[in-house]
């Protein structure tokens, strides 16, 4: 089948009607500990799932808006999220599909992760002064599988970095958005529609926050966890990614 990527302004239609729709519960997330900004979001069940699927943790800790000095270009602000990813499984799990999609909910706007290489290594040197997490792209990151991490021994955490160096110029006044993470599970369906074609969907986490300020002095810190009412901020969901197109069959040749 011929395959058809969604453009900006149909996907804009779908994200409409994921956030007016509920997901089923909650994602089973760890607050953090005193002194860890990190949240660990637990491999959680979603509609839509089947036997043998395979999915990931996530350890991730709100995103932050830094103003970083890069050569050539002077001062450019990204807003950027910190994350370690671990797998429980019982196999090495390869990530190639691995993205971090930024999406305002007030503006409708989409950011993908790009880390131009100077914003990425001056963020890293800011939260990874030591080097102990050992901070990756996301891009690197998706080239070797996440390494088992054996039961009741400590994580064998993959960190990363996803950056959004658009928001600041295309959404700055947004206070409610949401990071869509897809790649960490390898759960897919493909829902038949009326025209014959098929919606592809993919297993995505979603993490909701909200930036209660003004973009006048943004702060480090401004982003904080979305708690929807109570429900939480973490949610496994199957996101549309794809629209397949049927088969058109090519005429007899005479």
């Amino acid at each position: 089948m011929s395959a058809r990527r969604f453009t900006r302004r149909a996907f804009a239609g779908v994200a409409a009607t994921v956030f007016a729709t509920a997901f089923g519960p909650p994602a089973a997330a760890q607050a953090p500990r005193a002194g860890d900004p990190f949240r660990v979001v637990e491999p959680a069940p979603a509609p839509g799932d089947k036997p043998g699927n395979w999915t990931l943790h996530l350890r991730y800790a709100p995103p932050r808006i830094l103003t970083v000095d890069v050569p050539g270009k002077g001062k450019v602000t990204a807003w950027y999220m910190v994350y370690r990813i671990y797998n429980t499984t019982q196999n090495p799990q390869a990530v190639t599909s691995l993205k971090f999609e930024l999406v305002t909910k007030d503006l409708l706007t989409t950011h993908l992760d790009e880390p131009q290489p100077a914003v990425f290594k001056a963020i890293a040197e800011k939260e990874d002064p030591d080097k102990n997490m050992d901070l990756k792209t996301t891009v690197q990151i998706t080239q070797n599988p996440i390494p088992i991490t054996k039961p009741d021994s400590f994580p064998r955490y993959i960190s990363g970095l996803a950056i959004w160096t658009d928001v600041p110029l295309r959404a700055k006044t947004t206070n409610k958005f949401s990071v869509y993470v897809s790649g960490l599970s390898d759960g897919l369906v493909a829902e038949p529609q009326a025209d014959g074609s098929k919606l592809i969907k993919v297993k995505t986490l979603q993490l909701d926050f909200q930036k209660p300020t003004d973009d006048v002095s943004p702060g480090i810190d401004d982003i904080k966890r979305e708690n929807n009412g109570g429900l939480g901020g973490e949610r496994w969901i199957y996101r549309p990614v794809e629209v397949k197109k049927p088969t058109v069959a090519a005429a007899p040749k005479d």
